[in-house]
């Protein structure tokens, strides 16, 4: 009977390390791993699985859903985070901040999706999955900060895991994006001073639209949920091509990390 009794605590121990570990490290670990300056050590230590997927930030205008190079400062965006090109059986989880240049704050977080929660870590805001979730997409308001602020950095810590309960197999993958306060973003394209916030739009094409890449790195295409339609490696002067009888955002982000992102409507 004893026996049995020590059986049970200790898997209830472990249920319960289980469940801690699923709903967010901040939560159970009171830590910030989400690779932001200043965090502590990010996950890949013990999710080092192989793993097709890539993470992305999209800050989207509330009402528009328009993809924003800058911020207004003050101003409330949609941060949509997104885990894309995993397994269909796949369950996901993410750790995620914005900050200044300085490592404090960049704004304010509220309103997360069903499946995210806010935490705070040593005065730093945090947003995270409140358990394994199903949909690899995860969404939360952010307060812009104040004028004068300069960038705001945003970093992710992302896991493509397999549901088994352990953390085998399980794929980390790091994600960051800048986005510079409204009147200090570069509006064309200069490979001399290496910046890429003006790139040709996709041309439509018969019911597809097709784009030339610039340079080399990937392309992720999803529909206005954060559903990948289209995910590719793309090599300078190569020709893409994808649907066009939806809407669809269209994420490029060149093997050096510049980013850009068109929304494009169905025709």
């Amino acid at each position: 009977m004893k026996r049995l009794a020590l059986i049970v605590v200790a898997l209830s121990v472990a249920f319960v390390g289980l469940m801690a570990s699923s709903q967010g490290v901040a939560q159970a670990q009171n830590r910030d791993r989400t690779g932001a300056p200043g965090s502590d050590p990010d996950c890949s230590s013990c999710h080092n699985g192989p793993t097709s997927a890539n993470a992305f930030f999209q800050v989207l205008d509330v009402v528009t859903q328009e993809s924003m190079s800058a911020y207004t400062p003050g101003q409330e965006y949609l941060v949509r985070m997104v885990i894309a090109g995993g397994e269909a059986s796949s369950v996901y989880g993410m750790q995620s901040t914005v900050v200044l240049s300085d490592g404090s704050n960049a704004g304010s977080f509220s309103a997360p999706s069903a499946n995210a929660q806010l935490e705070d870590v040593d005065g730093r805001h945090i947003v995270e999955q409140n358990f394994s979730s199903v949909s690899n997409v995860f969404d939360v308001i952010w307060t812009a900060p104040a004028a004068g602020s300069g960038n705001a950095d945003f970093y992710m810590s992302a896991l493509e895991c397999n549901g088994n309960g352990s953390v085998n197999g399980d794929g980390y993958m790091p994600a960051s994006l800048s986005l510079p306060e409204e009147g200090a973003a570069t509006s064309t394209f200069d490979p001399a001073t290496d910046t890429a916030s003006s790139w040709s739009r996709p041309l439509p094409s018969d019911e597809s639209w097709t784009w030339t890449a610039p340079e080399s790195g990937r392309l992720v295409v999803t529909d206005l949920s954060g559903r990948v339609i289209q995910a590719s490696q793309a090599k300078w002067g190569e020709q893409l091509q994808w649907s066009a009888q939806a809407t669809t955002l269209a994420i490029f982000v060149t093997d050096r990390g510049h980013r850009k992102t068109w929304k494009l409507p169905r025709h």
